[in-house]
């Protein structure tokens, strides 16, 4: 094997729909190969994501601390939350602030974002550190600087955007939380028109409600997330959808609550957005294209 031969194969393996056990032996193989040819951080990161998509951890994290080592920045973002959460094992905050660190430093000019913001996090809540709110709040000031103009659906905006407004609602500057947490809500539906990864729903679900605890909601410019708002109760709901009606029906029993669609139920809003489709589309997909959207009485 050489190099053009093993990124031949990588490429192959990507653009196959159903993979062979055979194919994936030949993709392990070529990266295994061209991480130790090269030694490129990069290449451990999609070896580690692989084991993770076949729920080999142990292996993923193997990886992850190699590109690491190598002053990886998406391998210390990637290590950081899923010590921080407790992905896969444990909750280690101290490792978490340890990969947090590191991926926040700027002697590239290219700190993490997205470590920066947990990092801030973490002083706000006392997470192996001292709790330190006015910390937290300069950070979070200083990041939002950093990140005010995204160039990226996969730059945190939205999430800085959030924490941002809850320090402007604590300031008394109501009418900036709210012009926040609509830039946030923006951004969001275009990254989860992209892809709708379960974290980032958790989070537009977050900017909704916090938006709607500011300001009061109003039908005529509601829109397709706004029932984060509206299903908070059991009730239904109609909109359009490229000219036909749609409706979505939430019910609870018990302290238990469901949203029912096309005869299908879910078990949360969020749940919905993960999974629900119209068509051959997921609703986050085409998000933008529903209208009209009322009460039924």
């Amino acid at each position: 094997m050489n190099t053009a031969i093993a990124l031949k194969a990588v490429q192959d393996y990507y653009d196959r729909s159903n993979p062979t056990e055979d194919d994936e032996f030949t993709f392990t193989e070529a990266l295994g190969y061209l991480i130790e040819e090269t030694k490129e951080p990069k290449y451990m990161c999609e070896l580690a994501w692989h084991y993770c998509s076949k729920k080999r951890f142990d292996v993923e994290i193997k990886y992850l601390e190699m590109a690491a080592e190598y002053g990886y920045k998406p391998a210390m973002e990637e290590l950081g939350y899923m010590l921080y959460y407790g992905q896969h094992g444990e909750k280690d905050y101290e490792k978490a602030f340890y990969y947090f660190s590191k991926g926040a430093e700027n002697e590239d000019g290219k700190g993490s974002l997205w470590c920066k913001y947990k990092l801030a996090d973490m002083y706000r809540f006392g997470c192996a550190v001292e709790k330190d709110e006015e910390k937290y709040c300069g950070m979070i000031e200083e990041i939002y600087e950093e990140i005010k103009n995204p160039m990226f659906l996969n730059d945190p905006y939205p999430e800085v955007c959030l924490r941002l407004a809850g320090i402007r609602a604590e300031q008394g500057n109501k009418a900036e939380a709210i012009k926040l947490l609509r830039k946030a809500k923006q951004f969001m539906a275009e990254r989860l028109a992209a892809e709708a990864f379960w974290g980032h729903i958790e989070v537009m679900g977050r900017i909704v409600r916090f938006l709607y605890g500011l300001t009061p909601f109003d039908m005529k410019r509601a829109d397709f997330y706004d029932l984060f708002h509206l299903t908070e109760k059991p009730g239904k709901y109609a909109m359009k959808y490229r000219g036909k009606r749609i409706g979505i029906e939430v019910t609870e029993e018990n302290g238990e609550r469901a949203i029912g669609h096309n005869g299908k139920w879910y078990r949360s809003f969020e749940d919905f957005c993960q999974k629900a489709v119209i068509g051959k589309y997921k609703f986050t997909e085409v998000y933008d294209e529903f209208y009209d959207l009322e009460v039924v009485r």
